[in-house]
């Protein structure tokens, strides 16, 4: 399969400059709508991909999280992500990049992100129901060699009201997934007209870059994330509910 086809934003920046990347078999690829999603190691994807606008993604951090099937040892947080940085700065064409992590990673930043990187405070207001208080935000790292952040965002923090508990639907297989609130509020402003997320998880920044009328490459290893994030961004291209019954 050539760069071009498996890779939908490739096709009009083809050069002869570049060569030709040998694809791994055994990918899934489907295509929903605007969205392109891959069953895959995102290592393995990355290289195949270039010219695309933006990336809005929540890679792991490194601290021991319980995901259903990746092993999120601190000591694969510094190999993740001196592969990861330099695959987005390149596939970007050095951004803009949207990067949640953990404070308890920020004495390492400076390693990967680039010089001048800014935090956005993804802040959130959490129901009381008995159980031990949670962090109230998340640092999502922003880069961009082409705009400034008040050129991407209306203000460098945002707060999603989770009161309700909406978006938290018991049925999504991923254990904490973003507010779609807080995710659309990235995905709507920006300017660019395609997102990659390459740790879809259960495919909220799909939703979110399908309900702002952008295309979306998405990638993602665990087959039981995979598959509700195909059906969760099917629905939306549909018209239905963006949160399909888990099965």
């Amino acid at each position: 399969m050539s760069r071009a086809a498996i890779n939908p934003f490739y096709a009009g920046r083809a050069s002869t400059h570049h060569k030709p990347v040998a694809v791994p078999t055994g990918i899934t690829r489907r295509v929903i709508g605007n969205a392109t999603l891959y069953r895959a190691d995102c290592f393995d994807i990355l290289p195949t991909l270039s010219g695309i606008g933006t990336v809005v993604t929540d890679p792991p951090y490194g601290i021991g999280f319980e995901y259903r099937s990746y092993d999120d040892a601190p000591g694969k947080y510094d190999v993740m992500m001196a592969r990861l940085v330099p695959e987005l700065i390149r596939i970007t064409s050095n951004g803009p990049c949207f990067v949640w992590q953990s404070p308890l990673t920020i004495g390492s930043w400076h390693r990967y992100f680039p010089q001048g990187f800014r935090v956005i405070a993804a802040c959130k207001m959490y129901p009381q129901r008995g159980k031990p208080r949670c962090a109230s935000w998340d640092p999502v790292v922003f880069w961009s060699g082409t705009s400034l952040l008040k050129d991407e965002l209306p203000r460098d923090w945002h707060v999603s009201d989770l009161r309700p508990w909406k978006g938290y639907r018991g049925e999504n297989p991923v254990p904490c997934p973003r507010p779609l609130e807080q995710v659309r509020y990235f995905c709507d402003s920006i300017s660019a007209d395609s997102i990659l997320d390459p740790f879809m998880g259960s495919g909220t920044t799909g939703v979110a870059a399908v309900l702002a009328g952008k295309r979306f490459v998405g990638i993602e290893r665990d087959p039981v994330y995979f598959e509700y994030a195909c059906k969760r961004i099917a629905s939306c291209s549909d018209g239905l509910p963006c949160t399909p019954k888990h099965t």
